[in-house]
């Protein structure tokens, strides 16, 4: 905001002998604030051995500064592995797409009040231990800090936890093995038994 005062009078008692001073002015600067903002959510699903899991994670700059360089980072959680094809085009991740990997997805400049969404797939392994009862993960949201530091850094980070249903199939498979030739009634029969 820019403020000018001047000051004068009405000559009565001569003239101002420098009137270069009679004029100030002041520029104070608006209140700028950075704010980024993460959320995820995986539709409420409950996941099976092989199921694909999608997140989708709305991001946004709340505050009334843009920012620079600004990217989803992630972190493939266990049991489960990375689906390029399922999510947003983009994604960088590292080593592989194996869990444990760190993803990145480059959003680049957001100007301010400036809105998204992006998604992030993985599928879960099958198959998987039973007592996997849940994937959890994290997202976060940051850029280059150049248009200064983020006023509220709590909601930079979403978590979500995905419940899973691992269901153990058990089966048992009979074989005649060995009997007479004809079978006859007190014959012995004799069968394998494999569990499955």
């Amino acid at each position: 905001v820019s403020n000018t005062a001047t000051v004068g009078d009405d000559g009565a008692n001569g003239v101002d002998p420098n009137t270069e001073n009679n004029t100030d002015s002041d520029n104070t600067p608006l209140g700028t604030s950075i704010d980024l903002a993460i959320s995820k959510n995986d539709g409420g699903i409950t996941a099976q051995p092989g199921d694909l899991i999608s997140y989708t994670l709305g991001y946004e700059n709340i505050g009334n500064q843009g920012v620079t360089g600004a990217v989803i980072n992630e972190t493939v959680p266990l049991n489960t592995r990375f689906s390029a094809t399922d999510s947003t085009p983009g994604w960088v991740c590292v080593p592989d797409a194996s869990a444990g990997s760190t993803c990145s997805l480059a959003l680049g400049g957001l100007a301010a009040a400036q809105q998204g969404t992006a998604t992030f797939a993985v599928f879960l392994d099958d198959p998987v231990a039973e007592s996997v009862t849940a994937v959890f993960n994290t997202v976060t949201i940051s850029d280059d800090g150049s248009n200064g530091a983020d006023i509220n850094p709590s909601n930079n980070q979403a978590v979500e936890t995905t419940p899973t249903d691992i269901q153990v199939a058990l089966g048992l498979v009979k074989t005649l093995t060995d009997a007479p030739d004809p079978v006859e009634e007190g014959s012995l029969l004799e069968y394998t038994l494999t569990a499955t």
